[in-house]
């Protein structure tokens, strides 16, 4: 099996953080077999981290999606671990990913348990933090297959609060089956900022098993200058009510497709 690391960023002012989740990369006990770095500006040390284990690309774009489709498009894969510019994972991460692709039958995403920490890498408790944040760590260990209309919602508003983000929540915590994104490659494209609903989407619309496992293996960043479901801005609304309408776009075209089956897929 080969897996691909594809790290994103998509702003010069969280480097400093890039540099730390490309050395938890490069320092996985399972040593990753392709290591790909979308970032939208240019930095020397970054390269130099990164050259002798794979490449960067540029790409300039305000949005999630066109930066993570490249970087699907250009890995070479079976399986693609992702990872924001802000996080980091820790040592066992590409190993355990290697299991469970290998032991769980049509297995196509997989969403690995997360630890919060804060700017200087410091483990942060539920106690520290807004009780938002731990409402989505799940507990229990959770296998999904089918049923995409169970997240099908009225709004984008009770869409960003429903009770299943939990299974799929931070994108540094997911790693997918390359083939099922390449083919829905152009949703991918259209994100705005939820890469996270929109691989769990588009791999449970492809009748794959998706798995949620209580192992931590993600150093996941509390910072200023997230992007966060519970407080939006303005300027974000039109964003997230786009991805809302992709979201919703996906279920409803599986939906045909079990409806009249002979309809083509789009």
């Amino acid at each position: 099996m080969r897996i691909s690391v594809v790290v994103m960023s998509n702003t010069e002012t969280r480097v400093h953080f890039l540099k730390h989740a490309i050395k938890s990369v490069v320092n996985q006990c399972r040593r990753p077999d392709e290591v790909i770095v979308v970032m939208s500006y240019r930095d020397r040390e970054v390269e130099e981290l990164v050259s002798p284990h794979g490449y960067v690309i540029h790409r300039v774009s305000n949005r999630v999606g066109p930066m993570w489709a490249t970087g699907i498009k250009e890995s070479t894969g079976d399986v693609i671990a992702f990872l924001d510019d802000d996080d980091e994972w820790l040592a066992g991460k590409l190993g355990d990913v290697e299991r469970v692709f290998s032991t769980v039958d049509d297995l196509g995403l997989y969403h690995n348990a997360f630890q919060f920490i804060d700017e200087s890498g410091r483990a942060l408790s539920c106690s520290e933090l807004h009780p938002y944040y731990c409402s989505l760590v799940l507990k229990d260990r959770v296998i999904v297959k089918g049923g995409v209309d169970r997240y099908l919602r009225l709004s984008y508003l009770d869409w960003l609060t429903a009770d299943y983000w939990a299974l799929y929540y931070n994108t540094s915590s997911l790693s997918s089956l390359r083939d099922p994104l390449i083919k829905d490659l152009d949703v991918v494209e259209r994100t705005n900022l939820y890469s996270d609903a929109m691989f769990f989407i588009i791999a449970l619309s492809q009748g794959y098993v998706i798995l949620h496992d209580t192992v931590v293996l993600t150093r996941y960043r509390i910072h200023t200058g997230q992007t966060s479901r519970r407080i939006l801005s303005k300027e974000f609304t039109d964003l997230v009510n786009m991805d809302y309408e992709l979201f919703s776009s996906v279920i409803r075209r599986t939906l045909d497709h079990f409806i009249n089956p002979s309809h083509p897929e789009k």
